[in-house]
């Protein structure tokens, strides 16, 4: 297993969980759609510079066409994804999106290259429970539909997201394919952002979080950047399951900045999750 494929799909986690932390926050102020507007425009004109430094050329219409179709699946799975951590059990909101996110990609993985090692299938199955385990606090307060239906959905959109950017060839293209993905989850979230300017505005307190939603577009580009060179120099479901602990990311966040204590069963969820990193990389 080269390293560049373990470090690039951890790293993408690390920026996904510092973007959903930030985005997170913003959304208790704001509507999650305004939100993800905001943070997806400043995300995509990084990604433009990015892109223009690079000088890589277009791709095919096909390749273009793909991100668009991975785009409306991720700009999904974020408004929900925002949705849910604003309006429901964020430590049942975080799990659920990160095993539905990670399961997609890692079936159609295996599905299409193979059953990888003894080790790597062990550290898949001992990824998934530690995801659980690390962002479930514990705690018997009674769970709603909403809680249960808004992240599993989230999860779906990001799947098919992960999925479809995670097929796309070396040489396909990079970064053109990552504006078409921000191009159409942006005139979705451009149609719903004015379909329910009422209510953001009714749900509006002080000032816009700018700060809380750059954060959450450059890690959300970042990530999605560090996943696509990580599927495309390696396995799929190797850069899916690794890339899927970003709530580890945004649980130790929660702890560092908003002083929310570990549980032991966190603290076991953590163990196992570098338990399962040290055996996907053998």
């Amino acid at each position: 297993m080269e390293l560049t494929v373990i470090l690039s799909a951890l790293t993408a986690s690390l920026a996904w969980g510092a973007g959903d932390f930030a985005g997170g926050l913003a959304s208790r102020c704001r509507a999650a759609a305004r939100i993800v507007l905001a943070s997806q425009a400043i995300g995509t004109a990084a990604l433009l510079l990015f892109g223009l430094w690079l000088r890589e050329p277009l791709p095919a219409p096909a390749v273009l066409l793909a991100g668009a179709i991975g785009g409306l699946g991720g700009g999904m799975g974020v408004l929900l994804f925002y949705m849910s951590m604003a309006q429901c059990k964020m430590g049942i909101a975080a799990p659920l999106t990160a095993v539905a996110s990670g399961g997609i990609p890692l079936f159609v993985g295996l599905l299409t290259e193979g059953l990888p090692g003894a080790g790597q299938l062990a550290g898949f199955l001992l990824a998934l429970p530690a995801l659980w385990l690390i962002s479930r606090p514990d705690g018997s307060t009674p769970v709603r539909r909403e809680d249960i239906v808004l992240p599993l959905l989230a999860g779906v959109g990001f799947g098919v997201f992960l999925t479809i950017i995670g097929r796309i060839e070396p040489g396909q293209g990079f970064v053109w394919p990552l504006v078409a993905v921000r191009a159409t989850s942006m005139t979705m979230m451009l149609v719903v952002s004015f379909a329910g300017r009422r209510t953001a505005a009714g749900q509006a307190t002080g000032r816009f979080p700018w700060g809380l939603a750059t954060v959450a577009g450059l890690g959300d580009t970042a990530g999605n950047v560090f996943f696509m060179l990580a599927s495309q120099t390696g396995r799929l479901d190797v850069a899916a399951v690794l890339g899927s602990l970003y709530p580890a990311v945004t649980t130790l966040l929660a702890w560092l900045l908003l002083g929310e204590r570990l549980s032991p069963r966190q603290n076991v969820g953590v163990g196992m999750a570098m338990m399962a990193v040290m055996l996907i990389a053998l």
